[in-house]
């Protein structure tokens, strides 16, 4: 199985990339890391998805849900 990381597109100071491999049965799954300022802060792990497309909206929404409730402009 051959896998393929590319980069998340996240909020100005966070960096993160996914990695997407395709599955015996034919869906995909992976893992997503984000960082804040070069500080690795969340792994989020992408169940098996339909389709590539698929894996990369689930993996963008989590990412996005993520940075909201636990960047730095959190409101408390």
């Amino acid at each position: 199985m051959d896998s393929t990381r590319l980069p998340l597109s996240v909020p100005e100071g966070w960096t993160g990339w996914i990695e997407l491999l395709r599955t015996p049965s034919g869906t995909y799954a992976g893992i997503c890391e984000l960082s804040l300022r070069g500080i690795p802060r969340c792994a989020l792990v992408i169940t098996q998805q339909l389709s590539w497309d698929a894996a990369v909206e689930r993996a963008t929404l989590r990412a996005d849900h993520f940075v909201r409730q636990w960047g730095p402009a959190r409101p408390h």
